[in-house]
């Protein structure tokens, strides 16, 4: 059984190329009991060397942690969209410091680090259209600019966003668009969305 310290962590996590971790993690790495790994756990984030994220997800407080994995990992299955994919393609201008998704599962919010994350509940159909793309070198689900367009004007559409006016049309494939906003199946999202991209 090897020692369970935050060196020998940094080590692991370091040797697996792994950011964020879960009790049941270090079960695993150190053999060490679950109250041991809870003691451990609670005096690192009392002593600020472990942040903890969200009820059994951790990172180490020296590592830089990306916002769009932590995004992934807080509530799952979700992938990176709206606002804050639009900002990523550079399709609005503004930069999002808050993390916006998309999931199957109810609406949520959370608060780690210092970060607001908020995930919409979309319909399991149209749960699709995102990539696993390296993003500060992590692999993270995000949408397709498409499949954020659509999210995003299929939450204009229900009254739960307002539509920028420096939203940068030339970048998106009508064609795709037109795709994935079928999946909501709304019969007024096609013709309601025509007043933003008139040649869909």
């Amino acid at each position: 059984m090897q020692k369970l310290n935050l060196f020998s962590l940094e080590e692991k996590l370091s040797e697996l190329q792994k950011k964020v971790f879960t009790p049941q993690d270090l079960v695993l790495f150190f053999g060490a009991s679950k109250r041991a790994v809870e003691g451990f756990l609670s005096y690192n984030t009392t002593k600020n060397k472990i942040i903890r994220l969200r009820k059994g997800l951790y990172a180490l407080k020296k590592a830089y942690v990306s916002l769009y994995l932590v995004a992934n990992k807080i509530y799952q299955p979700s992938y990176i969209s709206f606002e804050t994919a639009l900002s990523f393609y550079s399709l609005i201008p503004e930069i999002v410091y808050s993390m916006t998704s998309a999931t199957p599962k109810p609406t949520r919010e959370f608060e780690a680090n210092g970060v607001a994350y908020s995930y919409h509940t979309i319909k399991k159909e149209a749960f699709t259209g995102y990539t696993l793309d390296t993003i500060e070198d992590n692999k993270v689900y995000i949408a397709t600019p498409e499949k954020a367009t659509a999210d995003y004007c299929y939450f204009i559409f229900l009254r739960k966003r307002n539509w920028n006016d420096r939203f940068d049309k030339e970048k998106i494939n009508i064609f795709r668009l037109r795709h994935y906003l079928k999946l909501f199946k709304k019969d007024q999202l096609l013709p309601f969305t025509k007043q933003y991209f008139p040649n869909l």
